[in-house]
């Protein structure tokens, strides 16, 4: 996967994707699949907004039962499972502990359990469209209060317990690499994708949209891209890149946004991920009275997330806040009395947005709707060339895009159907993951420790032979270049000439994960740079910038 700007200036595709979060990246695998001349275009890196700034869950939906969205709750089960059968080396089953309380009917054993009753009727035959074992997501029980407190010790001190309900879900080991996958299994289906390429204005032949003026951040160069169909995929710049178009409108207008915050801290539980309801509101028909957090064990660390805080900047200034962390910090102690969450404890933390559609916004309510748009300003707006495609979420983003491309795909005569539900990404031809790991365990054994070799399996999956093979060839491409982490100097290489990555952020953050469960060390950084200064040729000066963007991550949470 390269990054070929000329042809992008020089060849007509059928359809542009502007925006290269989970959504536009399948998008342009789902039309590439079907032979659709497709060019994907992302004004950061891939994946690295709203996209990378989860829980790295994929929810089968168990969350739309308070609103009784039952299509919904079936949706979203769905995709989770096609993200286990096409991406298996970047999934695990994670065990949730929802504890029930004393005293509390909506709270208590018989209404969680009538739910998890509903909630299984509905995600029924599911696991049966999975052929690998390993990757079948097991059923949740009750339990007695005794066992919820020796399976999870930290709850001890929170009052009313008497009990609880295991929920099994499905955790991301890297959400931003999974959106990267997406982008370079459409790459390998001919689609023609570029990083760092911001859309400037849209430009019109006989009066509908006919592609887009561009300008390379990297460099500065300007090009346009041009296109049949050009697909609008933004995320929160997509209202305002659509104000460029001032005949055009989405069936609602988002009327705000809020921001999520999520917290990478010291592991409070190694095993168990929590759902614990929070003293703020949630809009539902049946509800267990407020919003959860999760506290989720992730590569050592727990992940906390997430808030509800009213946002009222522009999507490119999100960003964590002191007052985010230290408020944050305060709920979730009084939530989980006695664990001493304190602020040196925070290793880590990142904030996304999601929009809100609601007429009047709340401030201490999560007005999350997990609705979606998808509009052809064409029969709406008498704007032919351009859709617009908003509001998926992570999990359900496969099926969002296949129902855009299928309306697109219309436009052009394709009658063929969508194939991302059962065709394996990029580094995902896994029939058995237990065995791959294990046989990957054994096989390179010789040439890294056992944490690092897991690490390679999750990051590259099937493509794990190739690339150790590669970098073998590579003089000091097998070193770890962080202690605790399993990075190896290789994957720095291979990120840039193989994925794309362009900058220090790239790499750190996107390719590896190396930096998302806390700061490295400036030594590492450096080691990273200095690699990525040969194979790009930077200057010392070029360098030292990339070295204080990335530190800049960290002031915060240091300061």
């Amino acid at each position: 996967m390269r990054r070929d700007l000329k042809c992008l200036a020089e060849k007509e595709f059928d359809l542009l994707v502007i925006g290269g979060g989970i959504t536009g990246a399948f998008l342009a695998y789902d039309a590439a699949l079907r032979g659709i001349k497709t060019a994907l275009i992302e004004k950061r890196d891939f994946g690295m907004a709203t996209s990378s700034a989860s829980s790295k869950l994929l929810h089968g939906g168990v969350r739309y039962l308070q609103t009784l969205q039952l299509n919904k709750v079936r949706e979203s089960a769905r995709e989770r499972t096609f993200f286990q059968i096409i991406a298996p080396q970047l999934t695990t089953t994670v065990p949730f502990i929802i504890p029930t309380y004393q005293g509390d009917f909506m709270k208590g054993r018989t209404a969680l359990c009538t739910g998890m009753w509903l909630y299984r009727l509905l995600c029924s035959c599911l696991n049966s469209q999975i052929e690998d074992c390993s990757k079948k997501v097991p059923s949740g029980h009750l339990l007695g209060k005794s066992t919820v407190l020796s399976m999870a010790s930290i709850l001890r001190n929170i009052s009313r317990i008497n009990g609880g309900h295991t929920l099994y879900e499905v955790h991301m080991t890297n959400s931003e690499r999974m959106t990267l996958q997406v982008v370079k299994s459409a790459a390998a289906r001919g689609a023609v994708v570029a990083n760092y390429c911001m859309v400037e204005d849209f430009f019109f032949e006989e009066g509908r949209v006919a592609g887009v003026s561009c300008v390379d951040t990297l460099s500065g160069e300007k090009f346009s891209v041009r296109a049949r169909m050009t697909a609008n995929a933004a995320g929160p710049f997509l209202s305002a890149l659509n104000r460029r178009i001032p005949e055009i409108k989405l069936r609602k207008e988002t009327t705000g946004f809020s921001k999520g915050v999520h917290l990478v801290t010291r592991q409070l539980e190694g095993k168990y991920a929590l759902a614990l309801s929070s003293g703020r509101k949630t809009e539902g028909v049946v509800t267990r009275g407020g919003r959860h957090i999760f506290i989720i064990p992730w590569r050592g660390r727990s992940l906390i997330g997430t808030t509800n805080v009213p946002f009222e900047g522009t999507p490119d200034e999100v960003c964590v806040t002191e007052k985010d962390i230290v408020d944050f910090l305060a709920d979730i102690n009084e939530i989980v009395p006695g664990i001493g969450l304190e602020r040196k404890d925070v290793y880590y933390a990142f904030s996304g947005l999601y929009p809100l559609l609601s007429d009047e916004i709340k401030t201490d309510t999560y007005q999350g709707h997990g609705e979606y748009q998808l509009v052809d300003h064409a029969a709406k707006d008498g704007v032919g060339g351009i859709v617009s495609v908003l509001g998926a979420k992570y999990t359900t983003a496969r099926a969002v895009a296949e129902q855009a491309v299928d309306m697109i795909a219309s436009r052009f005569g394709c009658e063929e159907k969508s194939q991302t539900s059962f065709t394996p990404l990029v580094g995902g031809k896994i029939s058995d993951f237990t065995d791959f790991q294990e046989s990957a365990r054994q096989r390179y054994a010789h040439l890294f420790d056992q944490d690092v070799i897991i690490h390679l399996v999750q990051t590259f999956g099937s493509e794990l032979d190739e690339a150790v093979a590669w970098m073998r060839e590579k003089e000091g491409a097998l070193d770890r270049v962080c202690e605790g982490r399993g990075c190896v100097a290789g994957e720095v290489l291979w990120a840039v000439e193989k994925e794309m990555a362009c900058t220090l952020e790239d790499v750190v953050f996107a390719r590896t994960g190396l930096g998302s469960v806390g700061y490295p060390g400036r030594d590492v950084l450096e080691s990273v740079a200095d690699i990525m200064q040969r194979t790009l040729s930077w200057t010392e000066e070029k360098k030292k910038e990339q070295l204080d963007i990335v530190e800049r991550h960290y002031q915060l949470i240091f300061h």
